[in-house]
């Protein structure tokens, strides 16, 4: 078990608006899992190649249970990348293209089997030793790519968004097995993915990135239903925000006044934010209800996206249950005051819905 830190990280490349780490700093506890979620460009992958090493620094230290590694060479930081794709060998079958990893670090033969083979019987895939890359699926190449990565035991599992390029079926299984052998052999593990739902299943902790910025760090439960800025909870899919004069539990905003939860918050100018699931719609006024109408309605599956007028915004609603009501009849919507939680403003804004 290996405990990571970034100190003030910081990576430009040529020809770049903004750096691809920018001042970062990270801690990652040992045999944890930390998802990297943030759009494309926001540097995630970049952190990855800075702890290999396959990257070099322009500012700041990154250090392995207290010793600094970033002058260290690559191969001496028993640090695995794992790629997109597994890029095995079309010659080598895939025994040997896991057993390649030890013969590199001069294991004997006998041991080579036997590792290799607890391997294949850890990835859950004890018969297919002798099978080139063209027989297997997708998702078991990956799998053979991650015995490869495990069968050295790494100090460090660098995973590069592994599962992207599956059908949701094949990747659901793997990122479950993934996480259970993650556990069961307690390797620390940092995972780049731009799937929010991938990040909040797999992770113990949920690093959010941004145009090289970490603008939140927290467990999935906390990060999803209080994210701390409003680019925070854009991210994670709130389109909600409230700005209005708080005095109290009190908050007087365009849309009327409404009570809020009881968060310590300072009184002035502030903003509120409230997930988009939390939302209720109502036949009959009542505390926290404002008037509104039905305009349009998107089926998801599991759930159904509603997109309500409420004087001259436009709110979404998620339920996975039908709401009745035809379009532009006149119902409330409610946001329930425990429901409502403050965001600070921060630079990086992108507006998803009209303040």
């Amino acid at each position: 078990m290996t405990h990571i830190e970034l100190n003030q990280v910081r990576k430009t490349y040529p020809r770049q608006l903004h750096p691809a780490a920018d001042d970062l700093s990270l801690t990652m506890t040992s045999g944890s899992l930390t998802a990297l979620l943030g759009p494309s460009g926001s540097g995630k992958s970049t952190l990855l190649k800075l702890i290999a090493g396959i990257e070099s620094l322009d500012h700041g230290a990154i250090s392995f249970d207290g010793q600094d590694v970033h002058t260290m060479p690559a191969h001496q930081r028993g640090a695995v990348l794992m790629f997109q794709k597994a890029y095995l060998f079309p010659w080598l079958r895939a025994a040997e293209k896991i057993a390649s990893a030890l013969h590199i670090g001069g294991v004997e033969r006998v041991a080579t089997r036997a590792d290799v083979q607890r391997m294949l019987d850890l990835v859950e895939l004890p018969g297919i030793g002798q099978k080139y890359p063209a027989q297997l699926s997708g998702g078991e190449q990956q799998r053979v790519a991650l015995a490869r990565a495990l069968v050295i035991r790494p100090r460090v599992l660098l995973l590069d968004e592994p599962f992207s390029s599956l059908d949701p079926a094949i990747r659901q299984m793997l990122q479950e097995a993934v996480r259970r052998i993650q556990r069961e052999l307690q390797i620390t593990t940092l995972l780049v993915t731009h799937d929010r739902t991938e990040a909040l299943a797999m992770a113990d902790q949920v690093a959010l990135l941004d145009q090289g910025h970490l603008l939140a760090c927290a467990t999935p439960r906390r990060l999803f239903e209080r994210p701390p800025t409003r680019r925070a909870a854009q991210l994670m899919g709130v389109t909600t925000f409230l700005r209005g004069e708080l005095a109290g539990d009190r908050l007087q905003t365009d849309l009327g006044v409404l009570q809020v939860g009881t968060e310590p918050t300072s009184p002035g100018c502030v903003t509120y934010a409230i997930r988009p699931e939390c939302k209720r719609l109502w036949n009959a006024p009542g505390p926290n209800r404002l008037l509104a109408s039905i305009i349009g309605q998107t089926f998801h599956g599991e759930r159904s996206e509603y997109q309500i007028r409420v004087g001259d915004r436009i709110l979404r609603i998620y339920s996975a249950q039908p709401i009745t009501g035809a379009a532009n009849e006149q119902l409330y919507v409610e946001l329930p005051a425990e429901h409502l939680f403050p965001v600070a403003d921060d630079t990086i804004s992108t507006k998803l819905e009209r303040p």
